[in-house]
């Protein structure tokens, strides 16, 4: 309770037990109003004071959350361009390919937009900060790949390509829709160790200026299974090429 609020509800008090003191004269008729009147103008003006902008602002954050999950990470290291092979764990100076399958989901009641992100951050455990960058709309180029056993010869394993959807994220989420899809990132200059121990975080903020985040606790596969796609050669790629050694590795 405010100071203001605590000095009306006095001034209530004592005005009303003065009056009954005083009786029921003009006089103290006149004294139970005027106290009434100044009490009743401390306590509003209390009231009033707490509904100001940055009440309203604190309320709407505290009301404001979408969940973020993140459910599968794929990686692909590369080095000036072209798709490297891991030979050394701490190797340094790798770009990578980061494909992020995550989900949404407004605990909101009304429907909350996307204002800013999704940006995905990695810290690493010297207290560096990496902060991928995002490339949108290119994910027909790419196919998410599963070794499959031909039916026909047990000894022959075939590489089956999934197309990977991106997330909406220009379209409002509705309460307790759940929304799914696909993120590609660049994250630069990070070794494949850091990659796998490193914290990574997916943020989005709300059209109310709340930011939430995710933090990922789900498998990261380095190399990934996602890889370029071409329509011509999609039964030609080998398990060496997609996973860039001679044993398939899942």
């Amino acid at each position: 309770m405010s100071k203001p609020e605590r000095v009306g509800l006095a001034v209530l008090t004592a005005g009303a037990a003065l009056g009954f003191i005083v009786g029921g004269g003009p006089a103290g008729l006149v004294f139970a109003s005027v106290s009434l009147i100044i009490g009743l103008v401390l306590v509003v003006a209390s009231k009033a004071q707490g509904t100001g902008p940055r009440d309203a602002r604190h309320s709407a954050e505290q009301e404001t959350r979408i969940l973020v999950l993140l459910k599968d990470i794929h990686a692909r290291p590369q080095r000036r361009g072209k798709f490297q092979e891991i030979r050394d764990p701490n190797e340094p100076d790798l770009d990578f390919e980061v494909f992020v399958n995550c989900w949404l989901v407004s605990e909101t009641d009304i429907p909350l937009r996307i204002s800013e992100g999704p940006q995905l951050t990695l810290r690493t455990s010297d207290g560096s900060t990496t902060v991928g960058e995002q490339i949108s709309a290119d994910l027909e180029n790419w196919r998410l790949g599963n070794l499959v056993v031909d039916e026909w010869d047990n000894d022959t394993v075939r590489t089956a390509q999934e197309r990977i959807l991106e997330l909406n994220t220009t379209e409002p989420l509705e309460c307790g829709v759940p929304r799914e899809g696909w993120l590609h990132f660049r994250v630069r200059n990070v070794s494949p160790s850091e990659f796998r121990t490193a914290v990574i975080e997916l943020s989005v903020k709300g059209s109310l200026c709340c930011t939430h985040v995710g933090i990922a606790s789900c498998p990261r596969h380095l190399p990934g299974r996602i890889w370029p796609f071409v329509a011509s050669s999609v039964s030609a790629w080998s398990s060496r090429r997609f996973f860039g050694s001679d044993k398939p590795q899942v």
